[in-house]
């Protein structure tokens, strides 16, 4: 009798512990639902584009003429920046699946597609993949270069964590985008470490590259959120704090991208585009309905916003590719101004 309720016994338990395993399994989305996830959510050739003016410019910044570019630390840094810019696109959509519930339904998260619990798995995978790159780099490259592989990684991980503190930033909006984009400014000094070496990080031509690519990463990130009738729950910056604060928000970016330009010389061409740019903007806001007024029915969706979304689009790839071009295009080593 006994024997016989143990072996019932152990057949409980083999039940419920391959119930489990089919739990378990069930529970994971597939490798398809998560190729989908990527198809849709990566925009690799954009990230691609995003990274390799990242690099080229850090490259070219310290240039004295010279087209030379070094294969090894451009593959590679070029990679890295990649993988940074797809971390940070799964760590948004894990971060804001909430908000995306009630506004973005139709993205993978919020569908199910994929679980929240994978998306972690693959956020701290890709954490560490890129520490250990920043470990590797350090070996093989420079510390300096290693060492700001490691912090981008951190200070994006930070992000992802709003710093501790996501409601007080999340009610200081202003502080919320300058928070989340000084990130750029180590992303460029990255690769200028690993293609100039630890002194490099001395010159000034180093620091105003990088704010060069804060100001294109600052300016897109608020224009494209100008759309007067989007989702309360988003909390753009124009609904959170109207045109004429949202428009010092863009001229705060402007400026430090004019001033920045002016210091790598590349004004003649830069100044025109971020004038043009404010110019959009005011005539946008000018004849712009008040924001966060839903349509009416029958009433057809505005489009003004999607114009200066796409200038300032152009306007970030400017800055990204302006001092690589000048340098492809000959010019000499006095192109980039110098301080003493």
């Amino acid at each position: 009798m006994k024997s016989e309720l143990e072996n019932k016994s152990q057949l409980s338990v083999s039940s419920v512990a391959s119930s489990r395993q089919v739990d378990i399994f069930v529970q994971f989305s597939g490798y398809k639902n998560w190729i989908k996830f990527f198809s849709e959510r990566v925009a690799l050739f954009i990230y691609l584009l995003t990274a390799a003016g990242y690099v080229l410019t850090a490259n070219y910044a310290l240039s004295d003429g010279s087209k030379l570019l070094p294969l090894r630390p451009f593959f590679w840094t070029l990679v890295v920046e990649t993988f940074f810019l797809i971390t940070l696109r799964v760590m948004d959509d894990l971060k804001d699946v909430d908000t995306d519930i009630l506004a973005h339904p139709e993205r993978p998260l919020p569908r199910g597609l994929v679980t929240a619990r994978e998306a972690s798995i693959v956020v701290h995978s890709l954490v560490i993949f890129l520490i250990l790159n920043g470990i590797a780099l350090a070996i093989v490259e420079n510390l300096a270069c290693g060492l700001l592989c490691i912090a981008t990684t951190l200070y994006y991980y930070a992000m992802f964590k709003e710093f501790g503190c996501g409601h007080w930033l999340s009610a200081r909006p202003i502080l919320y985008v300058i928070s989340h984009q000084l990130v750029v400014i180590l992303m460029v000094l990255f690769p200028i470490a690993a293609f100039h070496g630890s002194s490099s990080l001395t010159s000034i031509l180093c620091w105003h590259a990088a704010l060069l690519q804060f100001c294109g990463s600052f300016t897109f990130e608020v224009c494209r959120k100008l759309d007067p009738t989007a989702h309360i729950a988003l909390g753009t910056y124009l609904i959170a704090y109207g045109k004429f604060k949202t428009f010092l928000m863009i001229l705060f970016a402007v400026a430090i991208g004019a001033w920045a330009s002016y210091v790598m010389a590349v004004e003649i061409i830069m100044w025109p585009f971020l004038g043009f740019l404010l110019l959009c903007v005011v005539v946008l806001f000018w004849k712009q309905r008040v924001p966060g007024t839903p349509l009416a029915e029958g009433e057809a969706a505005p489009k003004g916003h999607k114009t200066v979304e796409l200038i300032c689009t152009l306007i970030t790839l400017l800055t990204m590719y302006i001092v690589p071009i000048k340098v492809w295009s000959g010019v000499p080593k006095t192109a980039m101004r110098t301080f003493q």
